[in-house]
């Protein structure tokens, strides 16, 4: 039995990162050394997008800036551990993309392969033949929702109980609900009517979030609510046609884009929102639904997806079939004819980063009793 455990963590990215899978990984690595079982952790991300703030990094973690100096130096970083001489335990892959590379560092080291699903990217098998075979026999899975264990666990023939769930969190003394930004509501004027809102990158390859969807059934909500806006919060090259659509809709006026927001800002932002609504086809979970649902906004999330777990079977919001419009437009609506309200439901609890960090010390255990 091994008294601490020593890893190897390879990820896209995560502190300096965006998105969903950063943030996962962020937490994870909090996590572990909360957890008093990691003596400890050295992270190879292969990107830093943003500035990082030194004091978020934890004690055990090492965090190995040089490898983000693209693909060539993230090679060079991983190989350079090839042959060190100190111990590892595990190698932790945090992203199927990145399977072949940690397993050759696992396999030099003598270390055992653990392997993190996060969502599309592993629903169906990669190109790669090798990824495939190495998916399929990594020592531990970890997934972010059953949906994606189950998704996975069909083509890689893994039984779903071999795969440790593990669902996002979110800050719940940081996403809170809170009074409206008034500078925020003039900047988007938004001073009269309701406000539906969608958060999230505008990319050609994820328009499974669902933004057109929303924007398809707009007309039909402003016969009902006529004040209303749909504020898309990001940004990214999806920007330009989303544009567009609103515009060949005559939507110009109700569908407001407010560009990047800040890690700082996305507190205040969801507190604009009188309804979240992202009704996804390719979401593994839905960070966004929860954090908004712990500021106090009603969610209209999906059925297709991880979105279903993310708001805990319909405890944290209503689910939607995001193909049929008129169940999108009812779900929508039944909010909006409702008092407006801001309280936060008892459940989201669940999802606290308190909970997490507890299901990552009993996956700690049990790779040390391996």
């Amino acid at each position: 039995m091994k008294s601490a455990l020593r890893m190897l963590v390879l990820v896209t990215d995560g502190f300096g990162g965006v998105g969903g899978i950063a943030k996962f990984n962020r937490d994870f690595l909090q996590a572990l050394d909360c957890s008093g079982l990691v003596e400890r952790v050295l992270v190879l991300p292969r990107l830093i997008a943003e500035p990082i703030n030194e004091s978020v990094i934890p004690e055990a973690v090492v965090y190995d800036r040089e490898a983000a100096g693209g693909k060539l130096a993230f090679i060079r970083r991983v190989a350079a551990q090839f042959f060190r001489a100190d111990h590892i335990n595990v190698v932790v892959c945090g992203h199927i993309n990145l399977l072949s590379t940690a397993w050759l560092a696992a396999r030099s080291r003598g270390a055992g392969l653990a392997l993190i699903i996060h969502g599309i990217e592993a629903w169906q098998p990669p190109h790669s033949p090798m990824t495939r075979r190495l998916a399929r026999n990594a020592d531990a899975l970890i997934s972010v929702s059953r949906f994606t264990a189950h998704r996975f666990s069909n083509w890689s023939g893994v039984p779903k109980d071999d795969i440790t769930i593990m669902p996002n969190c979110v800050d719940l003394d940081r996403f809170q609900p809170q009074q409206r930004d008034m500078a925020l509501v003039k900047r988007y004027g938004l001073q009269s009517g309701r406000v539906i809102m969608t958060m999230g990158r505008l990319d050609p390859r994820e328009r499974y979030k669902g933004f057109d969807e929303v924007i398809n059934v707009m007309p039909q909500l402003l016969e009902r609510f006529s004040n209303l806006k749909y504020l898309i919060v990001g940004d990214g090259p999806d920007r330009a046609r989303l544009e567009a659509k609103a515009a060949g809709l005559d939507l110009a006026a109700n569908v407001v884009f407010t560009g990047y927001v800040p890690e700082s800002e996305k507190v205040a932002h969801y507190n604009l929102a009188d309804v979240y609504v992202m009704p996804s086809t390719g979401e593994g979970f839905g960070i966004v639904l929860i954090e908004a649902a712990a500021c106090g906004v009603p969610v209209v999330g999906s059925k297709a997806d991880g979105s279903r777990e993310a708001l805990l079977n319909e405890r944290l919001g209503r689910l939607v079939d995001p193909k049929k419009h008129e169940e999108l437009i009812q779900a929508i609506a039944a909010v909006l004819e409702s008092p407006p309200t801001r309280q936060r439901i008892e459940a989201i609890d669940l999802l606290s980063v308190q909970n997490f960090r507890a299901r990552v010390a009993d996956w700690c255990a049990a790779q040390i009793a391996a």
